[in-house]
């Protein structure tokens, strides 16, 4: 006879402490998606913690399951809406970053953060030792922390095979991911917003020292999100920050703070720009494919695109 399908409650299952926030518009097309094909999803993933007050933990599947609570479906069926796996809290989180990483379209900031986050659980999961106090678990910790220094020198490789990223990129998502979610506040409000895209912007950003960013997250709302005000309040020192943005706080008009903002390129460019401006990031065949995705509907930006790539566009048959 065989074993009943485990069934669980999607009301049980707690989504608290997710590394990314959660996109709705994302979780709509996914239950539109799954309403029209059915079966046609991977199942989410969960663990089991009985000390929690619910019961069960997701490990990964955010949208999915959001997805389904857009669709009504309030009992999950094992094998067809989840998997239930034995980890650790720090062996989860893991699990969550790779699945993240290796399907969907994430900006640079989400992907700066999984990657930094992947390396502190990594580094924290290898140093794990079992229970007790005896000498002999005292030299297996003695062992895990002389092994420190080659996890963490080993990580760029490991990163690099299973997230398939370059060196000098796993190198540059670890200074943005590293610098931009330590000011408290700042990265849930770059999450929603329009740096989170521009590589270029995260990095001067990132460059910052750690004290010209400890009231980011104030200064991005006073300059409303628009990255020349923001960096423009955190370029001054500390002492100088606090008067501009007292100032914006008493309703000081922003233009008269920090001046008039560097004339913008036209929208369509600037996100083909954003797309690819960092050339050791994408290949040559990136970029072509860059090109085409954000301009698809716009010949002349295909056309301005593609000749700053090299190429003379023609019409076929012409």
């Amino acid at each position: 006879m065989s074993k009943k399908p485990l069934t669980i409650a999607l009301a049980d299952i707690d989504v608290n402490g997710r590394l990314l926030p959660l996109r709705e518009e994302v979780a709509q097309e996914l239950a539109a998606s799954i309403s029209l094909h059915e079966k046609a999803f991977h199942p989410i993933g969960i663990r089991q913690t009985p000390r929690g007050a619910m019961g069960w933990k997701l490990i990964f599947g955010r949208h999915r399951l959001r997805a389904f609570e857009i669709l009504g479906i309030e009992q999950l069926t094992e094998g067809e809406h989840f998997i239930v796996r034995a980890m650790s809290e720090q062996q989860a989180l893991l699990a969550e970053i790779e699945e993240n990483l290796a399907g969907g379209k994430h900006s640079h900031f989400a992907r700066a953060v999984m990657v930094a986050a992947y390396r502190t659980a990594s580094a924290a999961d290898g140093l794990k030792v079992g229970r007790g106090g005896d000498r002999r678990s005292a030299e297996v910790q003695a062992k895990k922390s002389e092994s420190l220094g080659a996890l963490m020198a080993g990580f760029t490789a490991h990163a690099m095979d299973t997230f398939d990223l370059s060196s000098d990129q796993i190198e540059r998502l670890l200074r943005i991911g590293t610098a931009l979610t330590k000011p408290a506040g700042l990265a849930e409000r770059l999450h929603l917003s329009k740096i989170a895209r521009n590589q270029s912007q995260l990095l001067k950003l990132a460059a910052l020292p750690e004290e010209q960013l400890a009231r980011a997250a104030e200064a991005f709302d006073a300059a409303q999100g628009d990255f020349f005000a923001l960096m423009t309040i955190l370029a001054q020192d500390p002492a100088a920050q606090g008067k501009v943005l007292k100032k914006l706080g008493a309703g000081t008009p922003i233009k008269e703070v920090v001046g008039e903002q560097p004339k913008q390129q036209a929208p369509a460019f600037d996100h083909w720009q954003q797309a690819v401006s960092s050339y050791s990031q994408l290949d040559f065949k990136g970029r072509v494919s860059a090109t085409v995705e954000h301009f698809k509907q716009d010949e002349k930006a295909v056309r301005a695109a593609f000749a700053s790539l090299g190429f003379d566009l023609v019409r076929a048959g012409s």
